[in-house]
């Protein structure tokens, strides 16, 4: 058994918990369905429970000691392949009804799932964001894959233990005190920039909205076209879509100057391999300036800038400069947006096809507006979701349409000026 302490992201996380029972709802779902023909359900569950019996991270929870709550790594807590089974029709009416809160300190915080339908073998996999992320969670369906095709697979064991004490233990070195004083001098006085209404209850219907950006219309930067390597291709398409963001951001929200956050997983990071298991998801803050007078290209510096600026003061952990700033719940929240690339977590590979995931929102939320933009064969596709509270549904299709757009239009001319490629924020949904 391994015992570790929560790094500070992870604590944040957990104040969406129940104080008493540790019960959260802070969780990701999401699924992928395969032909019976191609896969059946016996053999996938026999892969999930192979993964779940080789690999100790699927056991992790939490534990109470000496009044402190701390990350727990044992393979006496079960974790066994739920199964079901039911129609076509009942799993197509009632999938978001299987999932369910996480009880971190009587459960495994991974949940994996198998159901057989009359055409279907579909895998659910059900995981407590506080101890899984997109990466962490490839590394499962990774390990999946592996058993269903005949390779052994290993406990890599979880170096986020490592991490969580290596983050803690930097706390009093003079790399951090750089980044702590760099941080606070350039978001101090600041607020996020929202487009929400105003509510003491942000509980609401979760909303969804998406956008595609079709490779039809990036034939001139089509991601795999060779010019630049996939790495390359992915940072370059980061910055665009980062910068596009903040256009449609600060064009809803009536200003020229935004703040917001953005996530990093690290991808690109040689520590973050498939293999890794573990939270290591980042949140940073950004602030841009849309002045429609400037040139595209000094909006995309600019972003440029931006990222890389954050980038170097990640170790200075978000909620830290919340503290700092001593910024009330009010100030702490705002937009969001990450750019997610496929080789995250989105497909699942058997035999050589490749099947995507498909998510099931929380029916009831208290999210403030959050974009993932992704990378599919059809081109990219702008995610946008929030509560129905705070949020409207035409202003969550708007935002995704204008980030798609403005991506577009970043790509191109370089020396036009922004207001040259502004688009009118107002659309209907059936224009989508």
């Amino acid at each position: 058994m391994r015992l570790y302490p929560l790094n500070a992201t992870q604590e944040d996380m957990l104040q969406a918990a129940d104080p008493e029972t540790l019960e959260t709802s802070y969780c990701i779902n999401a699924y992928v369905e395969i032909s019976k023909e191609k896969c059946s359900v016996d053999e996938m569950a026999h892969a999930c429970q192979t993964v779940l019996d080789t690999i100790e991270y699927t056991h992790v929870h939490l534990v109470r000691q000496d009044g402190k709550v701390m990350i727990c790594e044992d393979f006496d807590m079960p974790n066994h392949v739920h199964w079901y089974e039911m129609t076509d029709e009942e799993w197509e009416k009632g999938k978001a009804s299987i999932i369910k809160p996480f009880r971190m300190l009587e459960e495994a915080c991974l949940r994996l799932n198998v159901l057989s339908t009359e055409t279907k073998s579909i895998m659910l996999f059900e995981y407590n964001h506080l101890f899984f992320d997109g990466i962490s969670i490839k590394g499962v369906l990774n390990a999946v894959e592996d058993v269903m095709a005949g390779k052994p697979i290993e406990d890599p064991g979880d170096i986020t233990a490592l991490w969580n004490m290596e983050e803690i233990s930097s706390y009093d070195t003079k790399a951090y005190q750089r980044a702590q004083q760099a941080t606070c001098d350039k978001f101090r006085g600041l607020r996020y920039t929202d487009i929400c209404r105003k509510t003491d209850n942000p509980m609401g219907q979760t909303l969804y909205a998406c956008y595609l950006l079709s490779y039809d219309r990036l034939k001139h930067i089509r991601l795999n076209s060779g010019a630049l390597t996939e790495v390359q291709q992915h940072k370059m398409m980061t910055t665009i879509c980062v910068a596009a963001y903040a256009i449609a951001l600060g064009q809803m929200a009536g200003t020229t100057d935004v703040m917001f956050m953005i996530t990093n997983h690290g991808r690109i990071d040689k520590r973050l391999n498939l293999k890794v298991l573990g939270n290591f998801l980042k949140s940073m803050s950004l602030c841009i300036n849309t002045d429609p007078e400037q040139s595209v290209a000094e909006l995309i510096g600019q972003t440029r800038i931006a990222l890389f600026g954050m980038m170097r003061t990640i170790g200075y952990p978000w909620t830290h400069m919340v503290r700092d700033l001593q910024l009330t719940p009010e100030e702490q929240v705002g937009t969001e947006m990450n750019f997610s690339g496929s080789d995250i977590y989105e497909y699942l590979t058997i035999r050589g096809n490749d099947y995507p995931t498909f998510h099931i929102e929380m029916p009831v939320s208290d999210m403030h507006l959050f974009l993932v933009v992704q990378i599919r064969e059809e081109g990219l596709t702008f995610n946008v979701e929030g509560s129905e509270a705070l949020y409207t549904q035409e202003q969550l299709y708007t935002m995704a349409r204008l980030t798609g757009e403005y991506a577009l239009q970043l790509i191109g001319d370089q020396s036009k000026k922004i207001k040259e490629i502004l688009i009118s924020p107002g659309l209907s949904k059936e224009h989508f």
